[in-house]
């Protein structure tokens, strides 16, 4: 197949999987020798990581998903760059580009259940629960493509000495489908049952302080620390022994992998994404969603077994190398590439 120019278009602003995923897709997309830009809000907090990274940008401001002005720019920007596909990341960036780029060429990636895809005739769905929601929406079943989210995986496991006490960490956006007050809850019990350990919570967002007031009132200010937003995150990764994802409501979990791919023994809800990703007891632990003793149940038999946690993380760190690393991914997409009508 030819070299594509792709055009990837994200117009969110902060932190979060969507983001992660467009810098993913670039990297992805360029390693199997495509011509690649990200199209970015002005004040997306993701361009420091593009400049770094040295992947072509471009700015788009904007007011909403019906700003004509936002239209007629990234039509011309889409001609100006010679784009084979456009790839929209979030309903804003999709209508825009439903009015801006030619429909053929238009791919919507279904980072979560919200994404309007009706009428689209390619679309890339990183589970197979999207994939069902997807065909439920109209859209047919040879215009949806799997491709899961990627990570970037070293050549080899990395032995880990745990901490003296071992560190149970968890991160991302502190909103409520994200399930933090359980897993605080679950410290409690843990501590209720003399376990010693410490705890961080990385992040940020609206329930900053609601979660903050119920660790100092369940009285793990000693315990439970928040060092908000994690810049290196491998630096964090190597702070902790054991990482948690406590979710309600989880489309993939691009964190999990990224825990899984820095060696560590993970522990999850079974929300959507996760209970693809992880065969439980086998490259890690999954338990019932909104279930605080199964929760502290499985953090607790983590702590009480170092070499159990040891071969969870070597059988992780296996899974992220052969399903999710960054030449996989990009293969697939590659692959998802060739199905577009007229490429």
């Amino acid at each position: 197949m030819k070299k594509l120019c792709i055009v990837n278009v994200m117009l969110s602003r902060g932190l979060g999987g969507i983001e992660q995923a467009v810098i993913d897709y670039s990297e992805a997309l360029g390693y199997a020798g495509h011509k690649v830009y990200a199209v970015v809000h002005p004040d997306a907090a993701i361009i420091p990581q593009l400049q770094a990274k040295k992947i072509a940008y471009e700015i788009l401001p904007n007011l909403g998903a019906w700003d004509v002005f936002a239209i007629c720019k990234l039509r011309c920007l889409l001609k100006k760059l010679e784009t084979d596909v456009a790839i929209a990341h979030g309903n804003r960036a999709l209508s825009l580009l439903r009015y801006s780029a030619r429909k053929r060429r238009l791919v919507a990636v279904m980072h979560n259940y919200k994404i309007k895809c009706k009428g689209l005739k390619a679309v890339f769905c990183p589970t197979h629960d999207l994939i069902r929601y997807t065909e439920s929406q109209g859209v047919a079943s040879q215009n949806i493509h799997h491709v899961p989210n990627l990570v970037r995986v070293s050549e080899d496991f990395i032995t880990r000495k745990r901490h003296d006490p071992p560190i149970i960490g968890a991160m991302g956006r502190f909103v409520a489908k994200k399930g933090f007050d359980i897993f605080i809850e679950s410290l409690v019990f843990l501590k209720q049952r003399n376990v010693i350990f410490k705890a961080v919570l990385a992040g940020g967002g609206e329930e900053e302080e609601k979660l903050k007031k119920l660790a100092s009132d369940r009285g793990l200010s000693d315990i439970l620390s928040f060092p908000g937003w994690v810049e290196n995150k491998a630096e964090f990764f190597g702070s902790i022994d054991i990482f948690c994802l406590p979710s309600h409501h989880e489309p993939f979990g691009i964190v999990l992998l990224e825990a899984m791919a820095q060696s560590l023994p993970v522990i999850s809800t079974d929300s959507e994404g996760p209970s693809e990703i992880i065969s439980n007891g086998k490259d890690g632990i999954l338990v019932t969603k909104n279930d605080m003793l199964a929760l502290t149940d499985g953090l607790h038999e983590l702590l009480s077994d170092p070499i159990e946690a040891q071969l969870l993380a070597i059988n992780a760190f296996d899974t992220v190398k052969n399903n999710y690393d960054l030449p996989v991914i990009s293969s697939k997409l590659d692959l998802a590439l060739k199905g577009l009508e007229g490429l």
